[in-house]
């Protein structure tokens, strides 16, 4: 038996970078209020209540994580998630949270740049 070891390290990252989607997610459309601290103060501009941003937030973050699990789109939605955590990031800033953050867009980048329709097995 020949195992892909890259295709494993694919499935390992995509199933990772997905829990983490999930979780923060389904805590954010479980208790908004809780999240409301980490919305910016130029959001305000859009006349959007921080609590909808949230939850806004928190849906696009369970699709896209579920869409990651099924292997659907994972290149599109990598995507699109690692450009939504390269705002993050560039918002939190140069400090613990903002590495840890930094650290998941290089990671949700690269399974952008890595896979491709064949890994979907």
């Amino acid at each position: 038996m020949n195992i892909d070891k890259e295709k494993v390290g694919l499935h390992v990252l995509r199933f990772g970078l997905a829990a983490v989607f999930l979780w923060f997610g389904f805590s954010q459309l479980m208790d908004s209020a809780a999240w409301i601290g980490w919305v910016p103060e130029w959001t305000s501009l859009f006349g959007i209540t921080p609590n909808l941003i949230v939850l806004v937030n928190g849906t696009f973050e369970v699709i896209a994580g579920a869409l990651l699990v099924a292997g659907f789109f994972v290149r599109p939605v990598a995507l699109l998630l690692a450009l939504h955590l390269v705002l993050i990031t560039i918002e939190i800033g140069f400090n613990e949270t903002g590495v840890r953050d930094f650290g998941l867009t290089m990671a949700t980048f690269a399974l952008a740049l890595l896979w491709s329709p064949e890994d979907r097995a």
